[in-house]
């Protein structure tokens, strides 16, 4: 290799490529060799033998599958229970985790047990516990709801939550919000302690009341967590799976059966893997662009 001359003096050249890249970071390269066959293993081979399976169709390579699901209308039904389910979850969680955060980060005695009783009871129970103990509540004879809205005088007979469709999305939406507004609270209260005092000092100053002071200075310096968390909520959303099953099965009429509930059914309990996969792979295609949108927006903020 060629050296630079310089004032009579030898300057080793600087050392590039891939190559000498590779030699000056084998030992990190290495280290994620694990990585790589975990993600191979687990998920890149499960996702790829689904994606098989689902162009398979009276042993030939087809889009017959895809056709048969798309010509379905019960899959249009799904598809809108899905779009509901995804997008209530997510603007529930933004509104109710937002306030909260808002409420939890004021300088009161005993803030802590507040936010350990308002966060980590819900995020802390396990997914099935909750699903059984809302539908306990939801019980149209012996539901606690029921007999609180008795007794307010909000209704005058007993409201079979989980067996009326309507009252079935709206019963599946509010328990998920109580399992899920605790990890939207808690990254909206952190991304609040980054909000400098300083700039609510000079707004205050300058005449600005409490709204003001919200939308003028809280939301535009908070704004990328924000928008990090609803990206994250839509994807643990769409995917989200036990408490709806555990509750309703995607019932009554399947007005409660989204993607994963739908494709789990026809796999395990009808044996119809092609249909199951075909819905599956639309729901992954649906996220990856969720999460794409989420990276590039990450790539862009950092360029």
């Amino acid at each position: 290799m060629m050296d630079n001359i310089l004032d009579g003096k030898l300057i080793p050249e600087k050392k590039t490529g891939l190559w000498y890249d590779l030699q000056r970071n084998s030992f990190a390269y290495r280290s994620i060799i694990p990585y790589i066959i975990f993600m191979l293993v687990l998920v890149i081979y499960p996702v790829a033998q689904n994606v098989l399976v689902s162009f398979q169709a009276d042993n030939t390579w087809s889009i017959q599958n895809y056709r048969d699901v798309l010509s379905d209308p019960l899959f249009w039904v799904i598809t809108v229970n899905t779009i509901i389910w995804t997008v209530s979850c997510v603007v529930l969680d933004l509104l109710v985790g937002l306030g909260l955060a808002l409420l939890l980060n004021q300088n009161t005695k005993g803030k802590m047990i507040f936010r350990t009783i308002i966060l980590v009871i819900p995020w802390a129970t396990p997914d099935i516990v909750a699903a059984v103990a809302w539908k306990w509540m939801y019980n149209d004879m012996y539901g606690v709801l029921n007999d609180i809205l008795m007794k307010l005088g909000i209704i005058r007979e007993y409201l079979p939550w989980l067996a009326v469709p309507s009252l079935a999305k709206a019963a599946v939406i509010i328990a998920n919000l109580w399992k899920g507004f605790a990890i939207s609270t808690m990254f909206y209260l952190a991304a609040l302690q980054t909000v400098p005092k300083e700039l609510y000092e000079a707004a205050s100053m300058d005449g600005a009341n409490v709204w003001q002071r919200f939308t003028k200075v809280t939301i535009p310096v908070i704004r990328p967590y924000i928008l990090t968390t609803v990206m994250l909520t839509i994807i643990w959303t769409i995917n989200y799976f036990p408490l709806i099953f555990a509750m309703t099965s995607g019932g009554p009429s399947n007005a409660t059966d989204t993607f994963v509930t739908h494709s789990y059914r026809m796999a395990f309990r009808f044996l119809d893997f092609s249909h199951s996969t075909v819905v599956s792979n639309i729901n992954f295609i649906i996220v990856l662009t969720v999460a794409v949108i989420y990276v590039l927006s990450l790539i862009r903020k950092e360029g």
